[in-house]
């Protein structure tokens, strides 16, 4: 990173202060629980050793998947395949859940009820109405309900959030976003994941659904969305892997283009523009070393540390910990990831009927 002090308004002086890391927790004494020991939990589970949180407890339907974790990542921690036996103790006040979709509203709900701070993963619900009553419902116990949107804290997307929130691109007028890799080969042997509905859309987009929502807050709602699908030949997985996404607002538009069978070349990149300057990245499909602000006084550059598994795993939860310990509100709460589902419903709707929708029309996933 550039060294200049924030002393005037220019791209050095934005991308010298602009803060991208994830935080550092006061404490390293919330003892986690963590529900779900499949695919995503060896990358939370590593980056919460790399980073010292004290993983307490480990449960999973199949045990031998909790004691496999444990052996790599938690030696400390005991294993269970009861649920109940995390939610009961008190050595946990934080319950991570990894499971799949489905099950998550109903644990949040219970964990919530047990007195425990949750951090669920991504998607957190499949209907809004669903998120709002945990929302409320964690409001009510006085509990903090976050997400897991690693993707917040990816280098090159924490980068480019830290930017626009310090007004380096004044307002944001337009966020077009490009990735191509080989999701199929990566899933195409998971009965779960090669035969998701939705898998690029729903499952690995609302990534960049909530980067958008994140840019564009201060926009107003989003007005129409259009999504389309495709299959590719050649893909791995039977399940449409290329789509391309519009989300207009009333001064503003976004474009996402998801390119999952490509087996050659992994890129990624994205352009950010405003109304008084650009942010510019490309790199692998999940983040590369460099963004770059340009305004009318020139071009600056953040070199990016870390990647998007290590930081993103232990932003979230270091967030959730450190808004714990302060008293306020956690960035990434269940209520800011509301934003990032209603485009993604709008969506999912948009691909399935083939016209523009209206996200404030849509309230789930499966809408009609």
């Amino acid at each position: 990173m550039t060294n200049s002090t924030a002393t005037t308004n220019s791209a050095e002086a934005f991308t010298s202060a602009a803060r991208y890391l994830p935080p550092v927790p006061r404490t390293a004494g919330h003892g986690i629980g963590l529900i779900g020991c499949g695919f995503i939990s060896e990358a939370q589970l590593a980056a919460y050793q790399e980073a010292g949180f004290d993983v307490v407890a480990l449960c999973d339907r199949t045990l031998a998947k909790a004691e496999a974790r444990r052996e790599a990542y938690a030696p400390q921690s005991r294993v269970t395949t009861d649920v109940e036996n995390v939610l009961s103790d008190p050595a946990v006040d934080i319950v991570d859940i990894a499971t799949h979709v489905p099950g998550r509203p109903e644990l949040i709900r219970r964990a919530l009820r047990a007195g425990k701070h949750v951090l669920s993963q991504k998607p957190f619900v499949s209907s809004i109405a669903d998120g709002e009553r945990l929302v409320e419902e964690a409001r009510t116990a006085g509990r903090t309900l976050a997400v897991n949107h690693n993707g917040r804290w990816a280098p090159h997307f924490a980068a480019a959030l830290a930017l626009v929130s310090d007004g380096a691109v004044g307002e944001p007028t337009s966020a077009d976003f490009t990735v191509y890799w080989p999701h199929d080969q990566a899933f195409e042997h998971d009965p779960h994941f090669s035969t998701m509905e939705d898998l690029i859309l729903y499952d690995f987009g609302i990534h960049w659904f909530d980067i958008v929502a994140q840019l564009m807050s201060k926009a107003g709602d989003a007005q129409r969305v259009y999504a389309s699908v495709g299959h590719r030949r050649g893909a791995k997985v039977p399940v449409a892997t290329d789509a391309d996404v519009v989300i207009e607002y009333a001064a503003a538009r976004a474009t996402i283009s998801f390119r999952a069978s490509a087996p050659l070349a992994e890129k990624g990149m994205y352009r950010i523009e405003g109304t008084e300057g650009t942010i510019a990245h490309e790199g692998h499909s999940l983040g590369g070393e460099v963004v770059t602000l340009t305004r009318q006084d020139g071009s600056s550059a953040i070199d990016l540390q870390g990647d998007w598994w290590s930081n993103g795993m232990r932003g979230t939860m270091a967030e959730l910990m450190d808004a714990v310990e302060t008293g306020r509100s956690a960035r990434n709460s269940a209520e800011t990831s509301l934003a990032g589902l209603r485009l993604c419903f709008a969506a999912l709707h948009s691909a399935r009927t083939h016209v523009p929708v209206d996200p404030a029309t849509v309230d789930a996933r499966h809408a009609d």
